[in-house]
């Protein structure tokens, strides 16, 4: 009991401790202050305009360096002011309303084209435009003044949060990044183990990768989109850029351990290279998560023990154990470089090179036009929302007596989403969070006096602001009761309020279902594009590591550039294949064919990953001839994906017992995907 105790404890402790909470915490200060002190000074419409302001703000604040936050703060309070006076300026005229409101959600949700931060102030510039037709302001000019005033108020907060605390958004990505290599590298380790079944041990280490590619990219745009912090590294500057940089080379490192486990089962199985290597990985993973107080001691004991298993065993078992134990070795060394940075040592490559790695936003890119044809997701997104909204509107301008009719607008465009997978997983947490929360709040009213209900209320503003991007139902939960609460003791009629709420979030989620046939976004469709563009990052990849010399600055900075496109592609593929698995005619694709392709091309990927840590030991370990054959199989096989028709079940060709290599994979896919093709045609 003591022990469940205290990892409840420490759950809640890291809770606390979390990005998340402390965030949430500045949010609803930062909400509830000046509606406290307006209210107090007997100003109630500047307290709910400003609020209000600070509220819609607050939710564009994403995790981010001085430079996105000083960015995003003139960009959203420009066009919060402007969306909450024109808005505020066309109620007036229903026509006028309909035709204003339209026309900005369609500009805001293309916003997105310009990246995800734009793509959240979008979103909550059309939730203000909802906002602003509930509430009718008499006053255009003075609404939207509260507004600016509320988003000024809560970027003053934030600017000075991230001027005193400059590294806590990189701080945190890097510790999670550190704990999702860990729970790879524990992941790693149990293939050692003869016990633990290997069913479902490759979609395991591909939904790790999916979150270390994601958690890596964000690294990247933390540190590397600051120009002035880069070019003026201070001590924190280096040590973080020091422990990015070693914490994705420890990927490639944790991703090469040789995983071809029924292989190496085999090989050593009456000997105790297993069991050591088992415990070798978990003290490593133990190490960078710095769990149980593990030393370092105890991975040069069990490293000593593993080198003297070599006096057991035979030529080729030695071999296979040296090259593991060379892998492990170069781990150990980036997890000690990772907790003990030496910033005293120059940099081998100079800052501004480094913003090589960044992914540029497409406004960087100079590629927004090219969004606005029906090809484009976006495009068609943007399209649908807009079709939603007019919708909505329509319902909302026949529906006028009803008070609260723009929930209707409000939930289509919370719970509409891109994907259909998407949207059916929003809409479904959007009804049961929102049944919760009616029930608990319909409680609360009834049992709790007053103060109580606005104490509730508060804490059900922070719960919205801790789970909506970790638990979107519980978020949920949480402002409906903070809604019915605040506008029960408001406006009284508790029947309307509940009755309203559950007619307008069913009508809403229903229309949105039935909104993502229109214009639809589906992946199906797209898949073998995205796994030829796989194919293709995986040969740039192979090219670049078979040009990678010792200490050769310029190829180990085009061997990460290509390594990081490999990755990115490949999470592309992951994200891809779960959406089309929640599409409606999933059952009609090939998903044997598909998952194959994409376990092949992962392979393919870690053994690249090894074939790196050879050639920067200058280990020659592929001859001339095989790295030719193996360039012309990924080459065959990119012309071969293109013609795939994924619709068609066949029986694809085994793999056999051959150890896992890169010549063997390469020739493995291009067999596969060439019968397919000749049997399709």
């Amino acid at each position: 009991m003591s022990k469940q105790f205290q990892q409840f404890f420490q759950a809640i402790t890291r809770l606390f401790k979390s990005e998340h909470t402390v965030d949430a915490i500045r949010n609803t200060l930062a909400v509830i202050l000046p509606i406290i002190v307006f209210y107090y000074i007997k100003w109630p419409t500047t307290a709910i305009g400003v609020g209000i302001g600070a509220l819609m703000i607050c939710m564009t604040d994403l995790p981010g360096n001085r430079t996105d936050k000083f960015r995003a703060a003139w960009i959203s309070v420009l066009i919060f002011s402007i969306v909450a006076i024109v808005t505020a300026w066309s109620t007036s005229v229903p026509l006028l309303m309909i035709l204003t409101v339209v026309l900005i959600t369609f500009l805001l949700t293309m916003s997105a084209v310009m990246g995800q931060r734009m793509a959240a102030i979008g979103l909550m510039g059309i939730i203000l435009a909802t906002f602003t037709i509930g509430l009718k302001p008499k006053d255009p000019l003075l609404y939207g003044n509260y507004i600016f005033w509320g988003g000024v108020w809560y970027y003053v907060i934030s600017l000075l949060q991230i001027s005193i605390f400059p590294y806590r958004s990189l701080r945190r990505a890097i510790a999670q990044t550190e704990f999702e290599t860990a729970a790879l590298l524990r992941l790693r380790a149990q293939g050692y183990n003869p016990e633990v079944s290997l069913s479902g041990f490759n979609q395991k280490n591909m939904r790790l990768h999916l979150k270390l590619a994601n958690h890596h990219e964000l690294m990247r745009q933390l540190l590397l989109s600051d120009r002035r912090a880069m070019r003026h590294l201070n001590t924190n500057g280096r040590v973080f850029l020091e422990k990015s940089i070693n914490l994705i080379d420890l990927y490639e490192q944790v991703s090469a351990v040789h995983y071809d486990y029924p292989y190496l089962r085999q090989q050593f199985a009456s000997t105790e290279v297993l069991p050591l290597m088992e415990q070798t990985i978990t003290i490593l993973a133990g190490l960078l998560a710095k769990t149980n107080n593990i030393q370092d001691g105890e991975f040069e004991k069990i490293r000593t023990s593993l080198t003297e298993q070599v006096n057991h065993l035979s030529a080729a078992q030695v071999a296979l154990l040296q090259q593991i134990l060379a892998n492990v070795d170069e781990i150990y060394a980036l997890i000690s470089a990772i907790h003990h940075p030496n910033i005293e040592t120059q940099l081998d490559e100079s800052t501004e090179r480094y913003r090589d790695f960044l992914t540029l936003a497409p406004a960087q890119a100079n590629t927004i036009s090219h969004h606005f044809k029906l090809g484009s997701p976006i495009f068609r997104f943007s399209l649908r929302l807009s079709a939603l909204c007019l919708v909505a509107l329509l319902l909302i301008t026949w529906l006028s007596d009803e008070h609260y009719s723009y929930w209707l607008l409000l939930t289509m465009v919370i719970v509409s989403r891109p994907s259909y997978g998407q949207t059916i997983k929003r809409n479904g947490e959007r009804l049961v969070g929102t049944a919760v929360g009616l029930v608990l709040g319909w409680l609360a009213t009834t049992y709790l006096a007053v103060p109580w209900q606005l104490s509730v209320a508060v804490i059900g503003l922070f719960g919205f602001f801790a789970f909506n991007r970790i638990a979107y139902s519980v978020s949920v939960i949480c402002i409906t009761i903070a809604v019915i609460l605040c506008l029960y003791i408001y406006e009284g009629n508790l029947w309307q309020l509940v009755s309203d709420r559950v007619l307008f979030t069913m009508l809403g989620v229903l229309l949105c279902l039935a909104a993502t046939f229109l214009f639809p976004i589906w992946n199906a469709p797209r898949l073998t594009q995205i796994m030829a563009e796989v194919v293709k990052a995986n040969q740039y990849y192979f090219a670049a590591v078979v040009k990678l010399q010792p200490y050769d600055l310029d190829s180990i900075h085009q061997t990460r550039l290509a390594r990081k496109a490999s990755h990115q592609q490949l999470s592309a593929l992951s994200e891809a294949i779960q959406a089309a698995q929640k599409e409606p005619f999933h059952k009609k694709m090939n998903w044997q064919l598909i998952k194959r392709i994409q376990l092949i091309n992962y392979q393919f990927n870690v053994l690249t990953a090894t074939f790196a840590g050879m050639q920067k030991q200058g280990r020659l370990l592929l001859s001339a001839k095989e790295v030719a054959a193996i360039a012309t199989s990924l080459q065959q096989s990119q012309i071969y994906i293109n013609n795939l028709r994924l619709s068609q079940a066949l029986t694809l060709p085994t793999w056999g017992n051959q150890p896992l290599n890169l010549p063997e994979v390469a020739a493995y896919l291009e067999s596969m995907v060439k019968a397919e093709v000749t049997v399709n045609s």
